[in-house]
């Protein structure tokens, strides 16, 4: 695991003396000229095992951008340490309250601050590791960490078996992949713990729409995946007809906002006697998603087995 300590707004020329020491300890050391980068979406924090932030003097920005941070998904367990003068001492448990760990002053050498910040990214790296062996472990059993449904790993298993049955009895199997429509513009617009609530309301939806018998999983990102067992064709567009209906006539809780979205479904079938593979099914399921992202989203695309790629004849469009 990389471990990688982001030091934002160094304006303090103890601070970056710090960088350097904390660097020749075997730190990745992330430069970032403001605290933004804290929130920002293409800055990711797994692996992150401290931050250290430059002081400026903007204090209703510098708390803002603070509390942010503590609500991404995995910034609980990075300590934050912040280097500053006589103006952030005396806002120091604002500071703490918005989610600071420690502050130092910055006429102190850059040796002693070393020596305060050094324990705590000792800390925080066995802290990620753990975490880590964790979530590898939570990935063994097949089991989606944000939404409980189960993961690519489950769901790989359950289409091969379910495929395999459905061979021996000469019924049909069906595979949707449901990706939502600029889920992006949802973490930029309101922050990825906002995204991450819509992910989780949408899967628990979208399972509460299958059959008992059928398999739903969340394959990663906005993706999820629904085996429809002894489902036709027609059976299978039904499906996602209903399911897209359930699923965009609802409004969904945003970390307080009320948001919308729209949903793109790719639908494949393999019909009885027809020997597909179950990476072919997904794949034909897959391409059809694309159809339907290239044609406007929000519809419902099918791809039969054995038909030719560019033939995108099949379709269904809920408007």
């Amino acid at each position: 695991m990389e471990r990688s300590v982001l030091v934002a707004r160094p304006l303090w020329p103890a601070l970056n003396q710090v960088a350097g020491l904390i660097s020749e300890s075997g730190y990745h050391i992330e430069n970032a000229v403001c605290w933004s980068r804290l929130v920002d979406p293409q800055f990711p924090v797994d692996g992150l095992v401290g931050v250290l932030l430059g002081e400026y003097g903007n204090t209703e920005e510098e708390i803002n951008l603070l509390r942010r941070f503590r609500a991404r998904r995995g910034a609980s367990g990075v300590p934050v340490v912040m280097v500053g003068g006589r103006n952030a001492r005396q806002k120091e448990s604002a500071f703490r309250d918005a989610g600071a760990d420690l502050l130092l002053m910055a006429d102190e050498s850059p040796e002693t601050l070393t020596n305060h910040i050094r324990p705590m990214l000792r800390l925080a790296a066995m802290y990620r590791s753990l975490e880590l062996r964790t979530r590898d472990l939570r990935d063994r059993t097949g089991v989606d960490d944000l939404t409980g449904l189960p993961n690519r790993r489950q769901f790989t298993n359950d289409l091969q078996r379910n495929l395999e049955m459905a061979r021996r009895i000469g019924r049909p199997l069906s595979c949707i992949i449901v990706d939502i429509d600029d889920f992006r513009s949802i973490n930029e617009r309101h922050g990825q713990p906002a995204g991450d609530a819509v992910i989780r309301q949408f899967g628990e939806a979208l399972d509460r729409g299958r059959r008992a018998y059928d398999a739903m999983a969340r394959l990663g990102g906005d993706e999820f995946a629904w085996i429809l067992v002894d489902a036709d064709r027609e059976q299978a567009l039904n499906a996602a007809q209903r399911a897209q209906r359930l699923l965009t006539q609802r409004a969904y809780d945003s970390e307080g906002d009320q948001v919308t979205v729209t949903a793109t479904f790719g639908v494949a079938s393999a019909g009885p006697g027809v020997d597909l593979s179950a990476d072919t099914l997904v794949g034909n399921a897959d391409r059809a998603l694309y159809w339907g992202k290239e044609s406007g989203k929000n519809v419902i695309r099918f791809y039969p087995p054995k038909r030719a790629v560019n033939d995108d004849t099949y379709h269904s469009h809920i408007s």
